[in-house]
């Protein structure tokens, strides 16, 4: 079950929290939040260290539910002006006839309901991070205003012909697969480029399930304290069901999973396979199977097209394009060997 986890003889066949606390939930989880002890965590723990320094704007990639917000805090907690503020937006949280005026403020007479100036969010993040979380739902005006934003540092309000200067660091995710939207014509090449200067990838859960029992104990002691449920720790059987489980929705799903199973705890106290219901184990055997072939194809198509984007990014140099992907330029080589679409040993 890895480091970290390994049951006292009087726990046999389950595992306490209070073991798991006096072990630690990784490297990297007081310091960044990141629990575990996978090697893609701790790959990207150093990627994280690396880029925070940096005024660069961080393109970060992961799918729904890995947690981008949290690597950005991270980033931001370990960057030159971690005093300022972090301030997340969503788009996908909002719709598209607000967005300019959340973003970049408003004059008093601007739209109907503009009773007031108002700044945006890109003056309340001067001086700090301005994370920009779903980058790749933002409508082709506002990206448009983003370009702006990070060619010349400055912004306009909706109806205000002024040109403010701000000094924001802009973060940005997404789990969609830009360079194919550029392709579509559904995102601007040119802001793609702006924000795709250093990029992190977030591994999905289902490449760090050595992770699970780490994460699942982090969860379940937050879920004790916060809602005062005296949780003792987790049965084997149950960790195995979690391991078996696909998790397209990630972390999140699997916070979901163990909130729910907080409140089915056996008569000891401690979470069972039963605690976490239906579509667990050897009753979701099948559609774990079918998840998983399904997210192999998926995963693999999208691992082509990053390592695609950054040689061409940088001019096909390996060195540059395993750098921005956070990796040696051996792990490129293997994985462009393994993929079968390029071919390994060019210059």
């Amino acid at each position: 079950m890895g480091r970290g986890m390994a049951s006292p003889p009087e726990a046999a066949g389950r595992c306490t929290l209070e073991h798991v606390a006096r072990e630690g939930f990784g490297p990297y989880a007081e310091s960044l939040g990141l629990v575990g002890i996978s090697p893609g965590i701790r790959e990207l723990g150093e990627r994280i260290r690396a880029l925070a320094k940096s005024h660069a704007t961080v393109l970060i990639l992961g799918e729904t539910g890995t947690g981008k917000e949290l690597v950005a805090r991270a980033l931001h907690a370990l960057s030159l002006r971690p005093a300022g503020p972090f301030i997340p937006h969503n788009f996908g949280a909002i719709t598209d006839t607000l967005v300019e005026s959340e973003l970049f403020g408003h004059t008093r007479g601007s739209f109907t309901g503009a009773h007031a100036d108002r700044a945006g969010l890109f003056e309340a993040a001067d001086k700090g991070t301005l994370f920009l979380d779903e980058i790749g739902d933002a409508s082709p005006s506002v990206q448009s205003r983003l370009l702006r934003v990070v060619q010349e540092g400055e912004i306009r309000r909706v109806g205000d012909s002024r040109a403010r200067r701000v000094d924001v660091r802009i973060l940005a995710a997404t789990h969609r697969n830009l360079s194919a939207e550029v392709s579509e014509g559904r995102f601007r090449a040119d802001l793609f480029y702006r924000l795709h200067v250093l990029t992190l990838a977030i591994p999905p859960l289902r490449e760090r399930l050595g992770d699970i029992p780490l994460l699942a104990a982090h969860v379940l002691t937050r879920l004790s304290r916060r809602d005062r449920v005296p949780v003792r720790g987790i049965r084997e059987d149950a960790l195995a069901a979690l391991v078996e489980h696909a998790w397209p929705g990630n972390v999140r799903e699997l916070m979901g999973a163990l909130e729910r199973a907080c409140h089915a705890l056996d008569s000891s106290g401690w979470v069972t396979r039963r605690s976490l219901g239906e579509g667990f184990g050897r009753d979701a055997s099948a559609l774990v199977r079918e998840r998983a072939a399904d997210l192999k194809e998926r995963t693999r198509a999208y691992e082509a097209e990053l390592i695609r984007s950054a040689l061409q990014s940088h001019g096909g140099n390996k060195a540059g394009a395993a750098r921005s992907l956070g990796i040696t330029r051996q792990g490129l080589w293997k994985k462009m060997r393994r993929l079968r679409e390029f071919d390994p040993d060019s210059p």
